[in-house]
């Protein structure tokens, strides 16, 4: 319809077809003057043909005119504010065209009042539950920050006290500070894990990129779990022989934390059998599969893929999609057997979409799970130079 009355505008046509049409009409002509105003367009703005014919087009537009005039010609659509006869703010959205041939300009307004008012208002309100999150988290970071101190006295003070600073504890006495020492170091887990996922959603977790070995990381963190994994007579194996490539680039610290809170979960949900770590370069194919954009410069060896296999309780189909998710805990009565908040798989997965990498998992209830995750270890060339 719209297209139709700018081709009889072109045309030459009379204007008076247009009276009827559903959205404001105006004509300007070269100087930029109202020649011809509609209908629609006096109930839109509230003035009548002899209040605006002659008239500039920013007797209507005011504040906006700028705005229209660089549209002019442009062919293209703008929303604007604009202010009726009763002083009313109305949001129209208009598109100009050329009319009689480009000796005059065609404007079609259309009254979008309703819609933008409620985008706006939507705007609002996320703007509002963005800045109420973000306060949150900050508050939780600050907490957090402020409980780990006296829970860190508990853990140095139990310890001291087991160590027979006020000479030797009785059985019964050791057992009880035992329990405290226990309890404080679980305690002090979970303030870490609130910590850091308070901080990463708040926008003030701190990444430091740079070159580092990570065989000599994975080594570290697999030395730790080796002996979590002996005290409860599981079998351990890690297999590097894929890894080509040694030194990357990413950051150091946050990649141990996400290899050792994964090898971590598979030891403390498992009970009998084995886990195993194996590392290796996937291929391009599978990593922009996880969904990962690869920067053209990349090979299959700009990236490392850890797997971590166990025999352990498993995860039920319908808990997978979940199980990243903030305090989700997919099986109620393992979190009471085996404790936690359901926090270290998502800081996880916030950590590597920081670092540019993807995890997921694949499991059978019952039968154990494989958790995979993927990071690249090479900076883009393409990045360098810009």
């Amino acid at each position: 319809m719209e297209i139709k009355f700018k081709s009889l505008f072109k045309q030459n046509l009379s204007y008076e077809i247009s009276d009827n049409y559903p959205d404001g009409l105006i004509v300007i002509n070269y100087q930029k003057s109202v020649v011809y105003w509609n209908k629609k367009a006096q109930e839109l703005f509230g003035f009548s043909k002899k209040e605006v014919i002659g008239k500039n087009i920013g007797f209507i537009f005011a504040d906006e005119v700028e705005k229209v005039y660089q549209s002019l010609g442009e062919n293209r659509s703008l929303v604007l504010s604009v202010r009726t006869k009763l002083d009313q703010e109305i949001f129209v959205e208009i598109t100009c065209a050329d009319a009689n041939n480009k000796e005059e300009m065609l404007i079609t307004v259309r009254d979008v009042t309703k819609t933008q008012k409620l985008l706006e208002g939507l705007k609002a309100e996320l703007d509002k539950t963005a800045k109420a999150s973000q306060n949150k988290s900050s508050f939780v970071a600050s907490l957090s920050h402020e409980l780990r101190t006296p829970v860190h006295s508990m853990i140095g003070f139990s310890q001291a006290l087991l160590d027979g600073i006020s000479g030797r504890l009785t059985e019964k006495q050791e057992k009880y500070v035992s329990i405290i020492s226990k309890n404080a170091t679980n305690l002090l887990a979970l303030l870490n894990n609130v910590l850091d996922l308070s901080k990463i959603e708040a926008g003030k977790m701190e990444f430091n990129f740079k070159n580092f070995d990570v065989v000599q990381v994975i080594n570290s963190v697999t030395e730790v779990i080796s002996h979590f994994a002996a005290d409860k007579k599981l079998e351990f194996t890690v297999d590097l022989s894929d890894v080509i490539k040694r030194s990357i680039y990413s950051d150091e610290n946050m990649l141990r934390q996400v290899l050792l809170n994964v090898l971590n979960n598979a030891v403390k949900f498992t009970e009998i059998g084995s886990l195993s770590l194996k590392v290796i370069h996937p291929d391009l194919e599978f990593i922009r599969y996880q969904g990962i954009n690869v920067p053209p410069d990349f090979t299959d060896k700009s990236y490392l893929m850890f797997s971590i296999t166990d025999t352990g309780i498993g995860i039920a189909e319908e808990d997978v999609n979940n199980i990243f998710d903030e305090y989700r805990q997919f099986d109620r009565s393992a979190s009471k057997k085996y404790g936690g908040t359901g926090l270290g798989l998502a800081i996880t997965k916030k950590i590597l979409n920081h670092l540019g990498g993807v995890i997921w998992v694949e499991s059978e209830y019952s039968q154990g799970s494989t958790f995979s995750f993927i990071v690249p270890v090479e900076r883009p060339k393409i990045t360098e130079e810009i």
